[in-house]
């Protein structure tokens, strides 16, 4: 594009970017920034659509200090981004080559950390983090720009970006290694990033230079960037500690997530925290009062609310960020954010009940036991003209609502019969009269339960027999307390009168020395599993300047280093911290060779000869143990300590050819050195080379049963080889370390509801209380969804999804049973859900439903196909597809999936067994085989899950 040129409405002006143009939007007169994200959109319809969705969905996106995304059009055959026009400068020209001071290095840096975590979380990796990409307004706000069509519609691991920058020295200067490498990415990658600009800002310099791009590319792979001490002597040690561990070549050892960063910041300064929230409330003002510039009287969907207590200020903010967040969730402006009643607008009826339900839910008593206060929050949905005088709401709409919500009581939501006009949602009304002048309305819940309500469940049954004999325990510890009172009454008399004659004889005794208690040795208590101590190893002197010594002492470092992070008394920091125990080494040339003299930072030891890296390895950790006086370790025989130090030293160098080659000798030398096959789980992993990252992983489990990491690994493998025994075994590993993990229980809560294991997946159920209700996937329903009891499930459903409305898992059962019921209006609210909690999964399976209720093979077909694509072992993918396929009347395809499920032993055999859906097979000899199958995986489940 050029400038003058037209592109659609947009009249294109002045370059300001790569790809980036001022324009003015004919149909608004509006200046924006377009960015030209393809030349050429796909020519095929169904392709063109789906990169539409994908590009769009992964852009509808908010956050206070990202580039706000205006639309995504097609122009042409042009994809462009349209965006707001920024009042911005780059970070790198505000630098202008000089460093920012701490505190406007912590105040900039909190809020690029903010931004990029909202983007993770939203799967989203930036790839393209640059000095350019942060711009920062004249008020010292940040506006991350830089998306593009690769982070927008990545869908593969790898990344392209040296390539496509491989002409740009300065670009190239803020790729990670494994960009330069086209190697595995992750958020990591964009951590590594996030510490070249963090680097920048810190010291006004680039830590990777070069002539040209390969030689900037050959820095960041192969060199160590400068000191920031060196290059500005005035930097601040937590400026060091946030920026240092995001360098790393290594993404196992940088900064963990954009949190950890986010929470580094927030410890090394809280002014940084209190500045980027102001500037959040800020943000949130400013749309309301967009909201406001809108045409002054429009008809709008309202929701209301404010507590009894208005003359506490404090109470009024906390009830406006409450619910503010609810209004939020669901697509709504806040209006009034900061008055003492809150006027929220939401776009649908829908998004008004759903806001208005979460309201109520956290307003309830017990969800506020733990508020010394608890608010009594007055809640309205209304609807009618609104008008909006200097930002704020007036109109007769607005007043008559004011004057309803007044005589309100606190704790309920109430719903205007002029809400009711605008539509009911799915909700139902219950008539609760008259308050100023407004017909209102209550919910009640989707049907009467009377008749529906199914037996007791096993869990309940356990708990009530559990409360049974509680009483009945007390009773005989009631009994028994009765008569130890009586006997200790009986023994006290003689017990005064021994204690007397004691006193007596004690008096007459001579004097007796006291005893001396001996002193606990000093310092801190000896390394255990139970009480890890921390360890750093700090980089090793050279006592002469030799190339072979440094190559050694590097890998003798590096050696070291995992040796001692597979010990579980042991914890390794990656910088300098307050309670970690320094330890470091001078490597020297003796008169017989290399030597190592063990130190920390006020002794040495004695020193022993180096001929090679394990000597040397050895000797480190020899002294690193006894100095915290912890147990001793064996040490892996020479040839695989050398060859396990080469391929550190190779990784370090993104050499994979040879640290492959070096892992595989070190493994051969000693099967069981557990930093050798701790290291090949993760190489291999990263590579793609599933079977030998398992098989460390086996091997890992082996030797370290407390390897949580290993044994999540060889379960996930062990379901997709439909491993039942394995799979179950190792989620029991896990299990015994953390109790309360999402992903063990919820696959044996439901392979047990598959086997009708009832006792087992109550006990999993009660788990799962433990644990955060959004990462749920088992719910108390499936045993009624098992049964056959469709109507029955739905109704729990509605229940659960009332209290959880954000658990993909729950959108997608509902969503599958409402086109079952034939009910499309529930499909297409869950979808609006799964749209943005499960975007890769399960909103392609519930539009494939959908579609095969509409009788769209073609769009059902996709869909299906991109589910297929995207699901994980322990799925029920295959028995969702076979439903698809039945909506279809494709019986070929029905037998086809439900043999697939049958053979990849997804957790469905009890609902395939009970489906009403399938029951027209009853007389196929396919199906009679696959119903066999699937009666002996049940015996198979009910056989392995003792294990768990």
């Amino acid at each position: 594009m050029s400038s003058n040129q037209p592109l659609g409405p947009y009249a294109i002006g002045e370059r300001i970017g790569a790809s980036v143009w001022s324009a003015d939007d004919s149909r608004s007169g509006r200046k924006v920034a377009v960015k030209l994200l393809s030349k050429q959109v796909p020519k095929d319809p169904l392709k063109r659509d789906e990169l539409l969705k994908t590009v769009r969905l992964s852009a509808a996106l908010f956050h206070p200090f990202l580039a706000p995304v205006i639309e995504v059009p097609v122009v042409g055959d042009n994809l462009v981004m349209v965006l707001d026009l920024l009042d911005a400068e780059p970070l790198t020209k505000k630098l202008a080559g000089k460093p920012l001071d701490r505190a406007e290095f912590f105040r900039l840096a909190y809020q690029l950390v903010d931004v990029l975590k909202y983007l993770h979380t939203k799967t989203i990796l930036h790839g393209n983090l640059t000095g350019d990409s942060v711009m920062v307004t004249k008020s010292g706000e940040i506006r991350l720009g830089g998306l593009d069509l690769n982070n927008l519609s990545r869908r593969e691991n790898t990344s392209r970006e040296y390539q496509q920058k491989s002409n740009d020295a300065r670009l190239v200067s803020y790729l990670a290694p494994e960009q330069i490498a086209s190697q595995t990415i992750d958020e990591k990658t964009d951590i590594f990033s996030l510490g070249v600009v963090l680097y920048e800002m810190a010291t006004g310099k680039l830590p990777f230079t070069g002539a040209a791009p390969a030689d900037v590319a050959r820095a960041i792979v192969e060199g160590q960037p400068a000191s920031p001490k060196a290059v500005n002597p005035n930097i601040d040690n937590a400026v060091l500690g946030v920026l240092g561990g995001c360098l790393f070549k290594d993404p196992y050892k940088r900064h963990r997530d954009a949190k950890t960063v986010l929470d580094l910041i927030a410890r090394s300064d809280a002014d940084a925290v209190r500045v980027a929230e102001e500037l959040k409330r800020k943000a949130n003002l400013l749309s309301a009062t967009n909201v406001a510039e809108a045409p002054k009287a429009r008809r709008a969907i309202l929701l209301f609310a404010d507590v009894t207590n208005a003359d506490d200020p404090k109470a009024a903010a906390r009830m406006q960020q409450i619910l503010g967040e609810a209004v939020y969730l669901f697509d709504g402006q806040v209006i009034d954010p900061f008055g003492t009643r809150l006027v929220a607008e939401l776009p649908s009826v829908d998004s008004a009940l759903e806001a208005g339900r979460k309201g109520e839910f956290d307003f309830a008593p017990e969800q506020q036991e733990q508020e010394q206060e608890p608010l009594a929050v007055r809640m309205l949905l209304h609807a009618g003209e609104l008008e909006l005088q200097d930002g704020k709401p007036t109109g007769a709409a607005v007043e008559k609502a004011y004057a309803a919500l007044a005589q309100l009581p606190p704790g309920e939501l109430f719903i205007s019969e002029e809400f009711v006009r605008e539509g009911r949602g799915n909700a139902r009304m219950r008539d609760a009269g008259a308050r100023g002048g407004l017909k209102l309305y209550t919910i009640v819940p989707p049907e009467p339960k009377i008749e529906t309500l199914p037996e007791p469940t096993t869990l309940e049954l356990e708990q009530e027999a559990a409360a049974e004999q509680a009483e009945i325990a007390a009773a005989k510890q009631a009994r028994t307390r009765k008569r130890r009172r009586a006997a200790l009454f009986t023994a006290a008399a003689g017990f005064v009168a021994f204690a007397g004659g004691a006193g007596v004889m004690w008096m007459a005794r001579n004097a007796q020395p006291e005893a001396v208690v001996a002193a606990a040795p000093a310092g801190p208590p000896p390394a255990t599993a139970a009480t890890p101590r921390k360890v750093l190893i700090s980089d090793f002197t050279i006592e002469a300047p030799d190339a072979t010594l440094t190559e050694r002492a590097n890998a003798i470092r590096l050696g070291a280093i995992e040796v001692l992070r597979s010990y579980p008394e042991i914890r390794i920091a990656e910088t300098a911290e307050k309670d970690a125990a320094s330890f470091s080494a001078r490597l020297r040339a003796g008169a017989a060779g290399p030597e190592i003299v063990p130190t920390t930072p006020q002794k040495s030891g004695a020193a022993a000869p180096a001929p090679d890296v394990a000597s040397g390895v050895a000797v480190l950790v020899q002294w690193v143990t006894a100095e915290v006086r912890m147990k001793p370790h064996a040490i892996a025989a020479a040839d695989a300590m050398n060859a396990f130090a080469d391929a550190l030293v190779a990784r370090s160098q993104n050499d994979a050819n040879r640290t492959d080659a070096s892992l595989r000798s070190a493994i051969n030398a000693d099967p069981n050195f557990l930093p050798a096959q701790l290291l090949a789980m993760h190489f291999f992993e990263s590579r793609g080379n599933a079977a030998d990252s398992i098989a460390a992983a086996k091997q890992v489990v082996t030797l370290d049963p407390a390897n949580v990491d290993a044994a999540r690994l060889v379960a996930r493998a062990s379901l997709q080889e439909a491993n039942l025994a394995q799979a179950f075994s190792m989620y029991g590993a896990v299990l015994k370390q953390d109790p309360k993990d999402a992903e063990a229980l919820n696959l044996v809560a439901r392979y047990a509801i598959s086997a009708n294991d009832q006792p087992r997946f109550a006990a999993a159920l009660s788990r799962l209380k433990g644990v955060p209700a959004k990462n749920v996937a088992a719910h108390e329903p499936d045993t009624l969804l098992a049964t056959g009891r469709i109507d029955a499930a739905v109704n729990r459903y509605y229940d659960i999804e009332a209290d959880v409305p954000d658990n993909a898992t729950l959108a997608l059962k509902i969503g599958r049973l409402g086109v079952l019921r034939h009910t499309l209006g529930i499909a297409d609210f869950e979808l609006k859900k799964l749209a943005q909690l499960d975007p890769l999964y399960g909103y392609h399976m519930l539009q494939a439903y959908v579609a095969a209720e509409k009788r769209d093979r073609p769009s059902a077909a996709k869909e299906l196909a991109l589910a297929l694509a995207a699901a994980q072992p322990g799925d029920d993918s295959w028995t969702s597809a076979a439903e698809v396929y039945a909506i279809l009347a494709d019986t070929k395809n029905v037998l086809t999936a439900l043999d697939k499920a049958a053979k990849r032993k997804e957790p469905t055999a009890a609902y395939v067994l009970a489906n009403p859906l399938f029951r027209y097979l009853a007389n196929d000899p396919q199906f009679d085989a696959i119903r066999q199958a699937l009666a002996a995986q049940q015996a198979e489940i009910r056989a392995a899950l003792p294990s768990v």
